[in-house]
């Protein structure tokens, strides 16, 4: 048995993708505990994972870019620093508590990372968003098409030489003297503490991002996870009686409600019953009408076994749930790494792309439909995905890490 302990960054985006590895895990006779938000504890206890909560002040240390902030790299990067330390103290006195073979921690959680690394034991991460390593193609962020040939091979060159510089100019220096309080060699390039890891698990894979050559060995990519909380079928979707449009909003804070709006006002006359789930927004903010279902949260699976067409923000987690089981999209995104996930949807043919400010009842009525005619694109694309074996893939490399794979398969 190998003792996996795992942290997470306060972000249900960033816990769900990897609950599936941890149970089979679990399921291979190991013991994995996670730290986490606090109120996701109970579930995970309940299926069967040892799990403790975050301490709350980095339950609340969410990015800057939240509740309306700014969305500019130092709002997102000034919360990650500054909950660092804490980060460490509370990964590192995990760590003396459960004495784990093996930690993980999430992309995001930089103190957990150097925590990891400063205990000696075998670390990885896991990253459900696009892997923040130089590769082929643009760099995350600025929501450029993925384009081949020598002209777009140099533009793509440039701008990640550029992007490169202005993490370095905002956090490494931060990073670097984190780094040095806790013994720890400097680097030359914020992505280089990721780099380092001696494994790196990408949840995301084609045809949102392609493994890039040009990456460590350390990176495994083993495709999505379509985890979910586990949730009886819920009675308002069994009651809908014809096909259904899926619109979804973040599950943390953003400015995305108008999709919402804009959706339950487009939708209905047509022959679409729409279902909305508004995440961090209150439902009751949200006017509705005879063909339309409003709640905070409704299951996935089974909204998604009906749905014609998916109209999101652009989260990972819904994108590529609806994509493996070949459901079309419309992707109007609002930040972070939505907008790469809406020009990699469009480009794939599995969706089409509206950004806010064309946001209308009209362009989104045309947009619906117009990604309703893709479905034959979109199952092709399920069939090659193969997400159902995600976790496995995510697990073999976690016991590689640990050298434990090859004890339980001797």
């Amino acid at each position: 048995m190998t003792r996996i302990l795992a942290m997470t960054s306060p972000a249900r985006g960033l816990l769900y993708p990897i609950v599936e590895t941890a149970l089979t895990l679990r399921a291979r006779g190991h013991d994995v505990h996670i730290v986490t938000i606090a109120d996701e504890v109970p579930l995970l206890r309940t299926l069967g994972l040892g799990a403790s909560p975050l301490p709350t002040d980095l339950e609340h240390a969410v990015p800057g870019d939240q509740h309306g902030g700014s969305r500019s790299v130092r709002a997102l990067t000034d919360r990650l620093v500054a909950r660092a330390d804490a980060e460490f103290t509370h990964l590192t006195a995990s760590i003396a508590r459960h004495a784990p073979d093996v930690v993980m921690a999430d992309v995001s959680a930089t103190g957990a990372h150097l925590a990891a690394e400063a205990s000696g034991l075998p670390w990885g991460v896991w990253s459900p968003t696009f892997v923040p390593l130089r590769g082929d193609g643009p760099p995350p962020g600025l929501g450029l098409r993925v384009r081949p040939g020598p002209v777009w091979r140099a533009r793509d060159a440039a701008l990640g030489a550029i992007a490169r510089g202005v993490w370095d100019r905002t956090f490494l220096r931060p990073l670097n003297d984190l780094r040095a309080r806790h013994g720890l060699a400097p680097v030359a390039h914020t992505e280089d503490i990721i780099a380092a890891a001696p494994l790196v698990l990408s949840l995301l894979g084609p045809p949102l991002q392609n493994p890039s050559p040009s990456w460590p060995t350390s990176v495994v990519t083993v495709g999505p996870s379509l985890w979910g909380p586990p949730a009886d079928p819920d009675p308002r979707i069994d009651a809908v009686d014809g096909p259904i449009a899926m619109v979804t909003c973040s599950t943390e804070v953003q400015d995305d409600a108008v999709l919402a709006h804009t959706a339950l006002d487009a939708l209905a006359g047509s022959d679409l019953h729409t279902v909305v789930t508004t995440g961090a927004h209150d439902p009751d903010g949200f006017l509705g009408h005879p063909r339309a279902t409003v709640a905070r949260l409704l299951p996935h699976h089974q909204l998604l076994a009906r749905a014609e067409v998916v109209i999101t923000h652009g989260g990972l987690g819904i994108t590529q749930k609806a994509l493996a089981r070949g459901v079309p999209l419309v992707v109007v995104p609002f930040g972070r790494d939505q907008r790469d996930v809406a020009v990699r949807v469009e480009a794939a043919g599995v969706g089409v792309r509206l950004v806010p400010r064309s946001l209308t009842a009209d362009t989104l009525r045309d947009a619906v439909d117009r990604a309703r005619a893709l479905r034959p694109r979109v199952e092709e694309v399920a069939a090659e995905m193969d997400a159902n074996t995600s976790a496995r893939r995510s697990a073999d490399a976690i016991e590689d890490l640990a050298g434990a794979r090859s004890r339980r398969v001797a």
